[in-house]
């Protein structure tokens, strides 16, 4: 079973809750996601901007865990507004990538294009940043 631990620094953060709580239930409903889950070797930062709130998701042999921001450079930095980033939950998955060409992909890719949405490493680390997005579509 996938182990999630939220360190006491960021267990009064709202986002780190919610998204601790999203990839559990996400774990629970489809647990084809489990070998998702398993098979991620990454840090990814988050950042929403509005709420000036940082959450860093570490996954590594089985677990996650998430922190308040790393000390060291992610392999991720997710760069938005607190709307958008719950945004990436409701993209939707075709063939194994996200898919854009629906009204909630549309939005995503919009901000994505207006620079809303940041997410450097987003070549480099492309097949995590799919990993990644999989995991959190709640579709």
């Amino acid at each position: 079973m996938a182990e999630i631990t939220i360190l006491k620094e960021a267990s009064e953060i709202g986002l780190a809750v919610m998204l601790s709580d999203l990839i559990r239930q996400n774990l629970d409903q489809n647990p084809g996601k489990i070998k998702l889950f398993n098979s991620l070797d990454a840090r990814v930062l988050i950042e929403a901007r509005d709420i000036q709130i940082t959450v860093g998701l570490k996954f590594k042999q089985e677990r996650l865990t998430i922190s308040e921001g790393f000390s060291v450079k992610p392999d991720l930095h997710i760069i938005a507004g607190s709307s958008t980033i719950l945004d990436l939950c409701l993209l939707k998955i075709k063939f194994g990538l996200p898919y854009f060409f629906d009204k909630a992909g549309f939005k995503v890719l919009k901000k994505l294009l207006a620079r809303e949405l940041i997410i450097k490493g987003l070549f480099c680390h492309f097949f995590t940043l799919v990993k990644l997005t999989q995991l959190f579509s709640v579709m």
